[in-house]
């Protein structure tokens, strides 16, 4: 049975990828949705664990193993409901927004609770069923509960390593459909084998575990039920701001997130290990809590300088392993103590009520801090103070279980003395943008910095001009002396190829600089979509985007582009965009057909779509598909390459791909690469930093090249999600930067003459 629970949770965590993906898609990608997600997720459990505990608490008679089999089916069959319910939630989703938008969250919510609510309905419920079978076992709860911990842990790296990059999302989700069927007919086999039923005591008849395994003494039940929200809140609050500082230093990757949650999950799986044996020992919970809130303390200051590491930035099995054992050596031993509270107590609780009320509890306090920290605590004290927020709330429980007043004092001395010894640590790092030293050469200075509930957002200052960071990432920059770059060509290019823009959409703003080239070249109507509204707020720190934000024109959204596009009933005659790196989480959904086919849906006939082309971020592999999967569904597009941004062989690394959307009836107006009319157009502000000239000249392939060049590749879909789960210049230790540049140009050189 213990491999069967660790089968279980490795399940469970893979289903929780596959749903980001699928209700990221339908719903849109942003802190809310995100929030949202998790809360309904906690919620289907809790009410899940507290119906069966409920239920079994009635029934006097029942066989564990073989409910437990029964619960494993219904999450095989009940998880698949979002992949399957996608289009139509994304349908309904839209229509809600354009007619009734005070609807929106209330719609959200429903879907959420239909689609991913059954799932998580059963899974808590498998919680005091798992409590009997440990007393079926003659075994304490917490064993089990930390194999079943251990193998969402396995999970976080299965099917991010290998399911998902092998069998895309829907293969995915068969192959955990199957695995469930299997842990079902094993339990069943088991069932028929012992006979594992009428495990449920008489009321209030004792229950006697193992010697080595008894129980802690007791204590209030408000007592323990105080510390498992403790214990839920503080988990999550610390999931939510070392998850933030390690994406700033290893990057917003697959494989990086999924090692953060292996490290994570594996240390809570740990603590439930350890736990029977901290009770035999008789180490009180007290001191637990005291030691894991000061580790707390010192694992945030050192999570924080990570970012510096160089050992994280190496290519290849190197780099995931250093970063494996650092999580683990950071992360685990604060994570593992807090971990041992919840197993205790359950271990204490003596019937299937007692074990779902304090499971429930608990995970209501895992919504609590994850709202708490994305929402508030975050942006209002920091990562480092919102730490100390965590080691409080563990010091305060700990004081609760500790019955002398002086030991509290000493708990409570020891607490701020740490906090004072790492108050300059602090002082001297909170200017400090996490990443910028990474990536940016020479002296940096702090401009502004904010932690929002979807990403950490600063702006630095450096010899060459202003960089913008998210997330440790250096997302886009203004170079003092450069006289035009791809970012003003990206908004420029599509203009100046329309014969008479009027509506045009900018996704992804950065600094600006791509909206000012579209509003330069005067149309009536400029839509500008981010999904951080702190990118906006960070606008005035850019002179080269001339104030855009400022043009009566001009109108900012706050969404996931791909879902505004959804959403909005508005045609766009130019889109543009430059969203995060291919590679990137979330990334692929703005590089895949599915949403080139949105963007086609959205433009006006002869409309245009330009989508950056950075050939530094790709491996020639996802290059070639990225430039298939786009001529898949603009057959007349062009790639145009920067002069300017030349490596240090002097080969162009920033291109832009330009597609368009066929006239009426089929045909194209004229071969568009070569006509240009907006040069005939006077430009708003004067003058233009790219001449007639320049453009022809770094049309680097046309229609028939270009697909030329894209011969063969793979097809990017959302379901396969080929970019976030394939190899990168960034995971393979034979790539490097340079090579994969000069590759790409071999390749881009071959096509014959137009």
């Amino acid at each position: 049975m213990r491999l069967v629970f660790f089968a279980g949770g490795a399940a469970a965590l893979a289903w929780q990828v596959l749903w980001s993906h699928h209700l990221g898609l339908a719903l849109g990608a942003s802190a809310r949705g995100v929030a949202l997600t998790v809360a309904t997720a906690m919620l289907g459990m809790t009410i899940g664990a507290l119906t069966c505990g409920r239920f079994l608490h009635r029934t006097r008679r029942t066989d564990p193993v073989k409910l437990y089999g029964l619960l494993e089916l219904g999450i095989g069959l009940s998880a698949i409901i979002p992949g399957l319910t996608e289009k139509w939630i994304m349908s309904v989703d839209a229509s809600v927004h354009g007619k009734i938008p005070w609807m929106a969250t209330p719609f959200t919510l429903l879907s959420l609770a239909l689609s991913i609510g059954p799932a998580c309905f059963f899974m808590g419920a498998t919680i005091p069923v798992m409590g009997l079978v440990a007393r079926s076992l003659d075994a304490p709860l917490s064993r089990l509960y930390g194999w079943n911990t251990a193998g969402a842990a396995a999970g976080a790296l299965f099917v991010s390593f290998a399911l998902i990059p092998s069998l895309g999302l829907r293969g995915s989700a068969l192959t955990l459909c199957f695995l469930h069927l299997v842990l079902a007919l094993i339990c069943g086999l088991i069932a028929r084998r012992k006979d594992s039923g009428n495990v449920l005591p008489k009321e209030n008849s004792p229950h006697d575990l193992p010697d080595e395994d008894s129980p802690p003494a007791a204590m209030p039940r408000w007592h323990g039920m105080v510390l498992v929200l403790i214990t839920g809140v503080s988990t999550f609050v610390l999931e939510v701001v070392w998850f933030r500082a390690l994406r700033s230093a290893w990057f917003s990757t697959s494989d990086s997130i999924a090692i953060m949650l292996f490290c994570f999950l594996i240390a809570l799986a740990a603590g439930a290990a350890v736990a029977p044996s901290v009770r035999r020992l008789g180490v009180p919970l007290w001191l637990v809590m005291g030691m894991a809130s000061l580790l707390v303390i010192l694992s945030s200051a050192m999570i924080g300088r990570f970012d510096l590491i160089d050992a994280f930035q190496k290519g290849g099995a190197a780099r995931q392993i250093y970063r494996l054992l650092a999580g683990l050596a950071v992360m685990g031993p604060p994570v593992a103590l807090v971990g041992i509270i919840l197993p205790t107590l359950l271990d204490a609780a003596k019937d299937p009520r007692g074990w779902a009320v304090l499971y429930g509890i608990n995970t209501f306090g895992a919504v609590m801090g994850a709202n708490l920290a994305a929402w508030i605590l975050l942006e209002a004290l920091g990562p480092d103070m919102t730490a100390w927020f965590v080691g409080g709330l563990l010091v305060a429980g700990a004081c609760l279980l500790c019955r002398s007043w002086r030991l509290r004092g000493t708990l409570v001395a020891l607490f701020f003395t740490l906090i004072a010894g790492v108050f300059p640590f602090h002082q001297r790092e909170k200017n400090r943008a996490p990443g910028a030293e990474r990536s940016v050469a020479g002296e940096v200075e702090m401009i502004e910095l904010k932690h929002g509930p979807d990403a950490t957002i600063s702006v630095v200052g450096f010899e060459q001009g202003k960089a913008l960071l998210i997330n440790g990432f250096v997302a886009t920059a203004q170079l003092s002396n450069a006289r035009a770059n791809y970012m003003d060509a990206m908004g420029r290019l599509p203009m100046l190829l329309h014969p008479d823009p009027r509506n045009a959409l900018v996704i992804c703003f950065g600094t600006g600089q791509t909206a000012h080239a579209v509003r330069d070249e005067s149309p009536e109507r400029l839509d500008l979509v981010d999904l951080n509204a702190a990118v906006f707020d960070m606008a005035h720190h850019f002179e080269a985007n001339h104030d855009v934000l400022r043009d009566p024109r001009v109108r900012k959204i706050v969404m996931d582009g791909r879902a505004w596009l959804r959403r909005t009933d508005a045609r766009y005659d130019v889109v543009t965009l430059e969203p995060m790196p291919p590679f990137f989480s979330g990334s692929n959904s703005l590089y895949s057909a599915d949403f080139y086919r949105l963007v086609h849906s959205r433009l006006n006939p002869g409309g245009l779509l330009a989508q950056w082309f950075p050939l530094h971020l790709m491996s020639p592999d996802q290059a070639i598909a990225i430039a298939a999967t786009f001529a898949e569904v603009f057959p007349e597009s062009i790639l145009w390459m920067d002069p300017g941004s030349g490596d240090r062989s002097g080969l162009p690394q920033q291109g832009i791909l330009i597609g368009q959307r066929p006239v009426e009836g089929g045909s194209v107006a004229g071969e568009f690469w070569q006509q240009w009319p907006g040069f005939l157009r006077p430009s708003g502000m004067g003058s233009r930093p790219i001449t007639a000239e320049d453009a022809r000249r770094n049309l680097i392939l046309s229609p028939a090249q270009l697909n030329y060049f894209a011969k063969g590749g793979k097809l990017i879909t959302d379901d396969n999600q080929y970019l976030e789960y394939s190899v990168s210049v960034y995971r393979d230790k034979d790539l490097r930067v340079g090579d994969t540049v000069r590759q790409i140009h071999v390749r881009l050189q071959s096509p014959p003459s137009r």
